[in-house]
């Protein structure tokens, strides 16, 4: 047993020894492969990282299926889906607005659209405006202002191009369908390229959409005033208020049967710039431009969009 123990304390000591004397290459050996190691996962992380929107925006080929993924993850239309809108099993991505002009010098200025394609329960067609994926909400304070993506359900947005409503329209004439059915898409434009539509019936649409949207406004105002909540929000349920009443002086002067064209044409907002005596003029024009990414949103205040909405009182009168 003594013999045991002398051998295993001779070993002690071989290994001191040995340690001792190359204690300088074992902590070089340490710290290179901490080194290395911290090397190799900034590398991995470099190339495995999300793109930014701009950058998978750049790409020519809108067929890549890994492409098709990254843009996905970006926007986390997928988690969004399965968060909010469970019982829709599959969508169009479609891009609209400025950001489809390649040359767009706007990196914050995207927008998209999902059409849900599903059968919710209890006939339930579901519709979300407010931007990119967050948390708990399919918005996000953080995000609002580089990308809005809206989430309508197919049929609903079907029936309201048929109708003649100016934005769906304008998104199946301009818009550029980035993944989904091409099929389902092509449907769209087939439909309503050579539709006959309604005045009176648009009128009565718009007078539905346009209730719905100043209480959406009213109970803005209060949040912000009660809890102040994010004037952002104020001023984009102001915007669709405001533009929607404009849109609508305009369709009463349609003939009774007009075509598509006729309503894209009201989807370019920057035209009721010329409705506006100067003073009120300048302030919807920063309300546009705000919602455009144009200017700030401390350009523009609450009682700005009172003011305009006062104007445009006085017209009905």
């Amino acid at each position: 047993m003594q013999e045991i123990v002398s051998s295993f304390n001779d070993l002690i000591s071989a290994i001191g020894v040995w340690l001792s004397i190359n204690r300088d290459s074992i902590l070089a050996g340490i710290i290179s492969t901490v080194i290395l190691g911290i090397i190799g996962k900034t590398i991995y992380f470099l190339l495995n990282k999300p793109k930014e929107i701009h950058e998978l925006l750049r790409t020519n080929n809108f067929n890549d299926l890994d492409w098709i993924e990254e843009l996905d993850k970006a926007l986390e239309i997928k988690d969004t889906m399965k968060r909010n809108f469970p019982e829709y099993s599959d969508y169009l991505l479609i891009q609209y607005g400025s950001s489809v002009d390649a040359n767009s010098k706007l990196p914050q200025d995207y927008d998209f659209i999902v059409l849900m394609l599903g059968f919710p329960k209890e006939g339930r067609r579901y519709l979300h405006n407010k931007g990119t994926g967050g948390l708990d909400d399919v918005s996000s304070k953080e995000n609002k202002f580089d990308v809005d993506i809206v989430y309508r359900d197919y049929l609903s947005f079907l029936y309201a191009a048929t109708a003649g409503m100016p934005y769906e329209n304008s998104v199946i004439v301009n818009g550029r369908l980035l993944k989904g059915h091409k099929g389902y898409f092509q449907w769209l434009k087939n439909i309503t390229q050579n539709h006959l539509y309604d005045r009176d019936f648009l009128i009565r649409r718009f007078e539905d959409k346009i209730a719905t949207e100043k209480q959406e406004l009213d109970k803005c105002i209060f949040e912000n005033k009660k809890f102040e909540h994010d004037k952002y929000y104020v001023i984009r349920a102001g915007y669709y208020y405001i533009t929607s009443l404009l849109q609508l002086e305009h369709i009463k002067k349609f003939d009774k049967v007009f075509f598509q064209e006729d309503v894209v044409e009201l989807s370019k907002v920057r035209m009721f710039y010329k409705d506006f005596k100067e003073e009120i003029r300048e302030k919807y024009v920063t309300l546009v431009e705000c919602l455009k990414r144009n200017s700030s949103v401390n350009d523009i205040l609450i009682t700005d969009i009172e003011d305009i909405l006062h104007e445009i009182e006085t017209w009905e009168e």
